[in-house]
């Protein structure tokens, strides 16, 4: 299945519209719309609206895309909430980010309420470095891969029906990772392989092939040691659901691990989860 429409949140700021090349990359190879929205108080709203719907369509112009192949949004009220009623309403496939790397999330729209934003999201939430963001839609490298990083939980496999979409769109390979610790006893390795070789055979009834791969050590510096390994692949994380997100990505490992990746980190909301079920059964 192609993508057919990506969303693009922005606040007026540079660090936010870092994300539009990335978003104009991906959505070039399955020529999908891209959606850029961006939320005003309720304070001067008319003012605040007529100022956001020139700022929206100059960026929604220099994304020199088809005719009919952008649009833009304007909403009000809170943030995360907001734009997840965008998402929603639009009927998008992936929402398209930056974050400022290594010395946090970029401020404004995408400061305190990314966390919100991803538990409130109804389609994955694709997170890309700043610093490491493609300047133009032709810098932008596609996917050569996809990495999902499971732990065992039917929670974490509801990442594989975005991380299947997003190969099958860039017609990309999926590493399935599974990351233990190295004191970790030899059954306990072994489980994981037969685990990851159960779901690589699922996945294969379904005509979608999966490679997967064991990793020793610490979960964060391990996955981005996969990324390294290969160049251009993003990384499918998922969340924990209505008691929070899990220590993927809020925690202290997933934290690090957006901040630092050298690629992009899709990050799969806990309400988009309750709507999948389980991804392979």
């Amino acid at each position: 299945m192609a993508l057919s429409k990506l969303l693009v949140p922005l606040d007026g700021s540079s660090l936010a519209e870092k994300a539009l090349p990335a978003a104009a990359a991906l959505a070039q190879r399955s020529d999908a719309t891209i959606c850029l929205a961006t939320i005003i108080g309720l304070t001067d709203a008319d003012r605040r609206r007529a100022k956001s719907e020139k700022y929206l369509a100059t960026a929604a112009q220099s994304l020199q895309r088809p005719d009919g192949k952008t649009c833009f949004h304007i909403g009000s009220g809170p943030v995360a909430q907001g734009i997840a009623e965008i998402a929603r309403g639009e009927g998008v496939d992936l929402i398209v980010m930056t974050t400022r790397g290594r010395s946090g999330i970029v401020r404004g729209i995408l400061g305190s309420i990314t966390d919100a934003l991803i538990f409130e999201a109804p389609a994955p939430v694709y997170v890309v470095r700043a610093d490491t963001a493609p300047q133009t839609a032709q810098d932008a490298r596609l996917p050569s891969g996809v990495i999902v990083s499971l732990d065992g939980s039917e929670l974490a496999e509801t990442a594989l029906d975005d991380a299947i979409q997003l190969a099958r769109s860039y017609q990309s390979p999926i590493c399935l990772l599974r990351v233990i610790d190295e004191h970790a006893e030899q059954i306990e390795a072994e489980r994981a392989r037969q685990y990851l070789e159960r779901i690589a055979l699922r996945l294969a009834e379904r005509d979608i092939h999966a490679v997967p791969e064991i990793a020793i050590g610490i979960p964060g510096e391990a996955i981005i040691k996969a990324m390294e390994q290969r160049p251009d692949c993003l990384v499918v994380l998922t969340t924990r659901g209505a008691g929070g997100l899990s220590r993927w990505v809020r925690g202290n490992v997933a934290d690090w691990l957006i901040r630092r990746a050298p690629g992009p980190v899709v990050v799969v909301s806990p309400k988009e989860q309750a709507l999948l079920g389980p991804a392979i059964h």
